[in-house]
């Protein structure tokens, strides 16, 4: 642990964030309640399928929860990019191999060997472990979400919206002679947000098919497919 004052090792530093990552708190917080949350609503053990079946104070918990599975990885571990011989591909990896560990705790989420490799879409996550990598990076992500959920209804095309924007806005800060924290990281958050879009593929069928939710804002009608 960097707290302790020397990092770990990189492959443990990233099997440990992994783990983190595979934590399923929208599992647990339904087994607390008697449900087992892959059995209603959607199936997806997210935040927002939690806030269906449970109830939305359930699915704020959750949803707060997974934020800090992206960001206590990142937060408190270092994967020194030396150790995996990556020092020298800055568009892969940045100094300390941050993105490496947000890159872990999301494949965690995603892909959760505890349960089969069947997870959740990865998104709050994501965004838990840019707010420790950069919080005016991950703010501006969440500023992308919000508009385009309250403008175009789909909490689906916001949070894909909110994958792309990251490594794009470090583009557009690389342009600027932005010295953000992860500049060298835009490789990693791209194949990021590829993933969350490829895991959104349903979504974007059901929109294509008008059978998707629209989200209006209330408690009876959220999209309870994306996080």
């Amino acid at each position: 642990m960097a707290t302790m004052g020397r990092p770990m090792s990189a492959p443990w530093s990233i099997a440990l964030a992994y783990a983190i990552g595979c934590v399923s708190f929208a599992s647990l917080a339904a087994r607390v309640r008697g449900v087992d949350i892959r059995t209603v609503g959607s199936g997806n053990p997210g935040a927002t399928n939690v806030g269906r079946a449970l109830g939305r104070g359930w699915g704020r918990a959750v949803l707060l929860l997974d934020v800090a599975k992206g960001a206590v990885p990142v937060a408190l571990l270092r994967a020194p990019a030396a150790d995996l011989g990556l020092a020298d591909a800055p568009w892969v990896v940045d100094a300390d191999g941050s993105v490496l560990l947000l890159a872990a705790a999301v494949l965690g989420h995603v892909y959760p060997a505890t349960s089969g490799f069947r997870g959740g879409k990865g998104v709050a996550t994501l965004i838990g472990g840019a707010l420790a990598l950069d919080w005016v990076l991950a703010l501006v992500a969440v500023a992308v979400h919000v508009v385009l959920k309250k403008g175009l209804g789909y909490v689906s095309v916001a949070s894909v919206a909110l994958g792309w924007s990251l490594p794009a806005a470090q583009l557009v800060g690389r342009a600027l002679g932005w010295e953000g924290r992860v500049l060298d990281g835009t490789g990693v958050l791209a194949a990021l947000a590829l993933l969350i879009t490829l895991r959104h593929r349903d979504n974007f069928r059901r929109i294509r098919a008008g059978t998707e939710d629209k989200y209006d804002g209330s408690a009876s009608n959220q999209d309870v497919r994306t996080v």
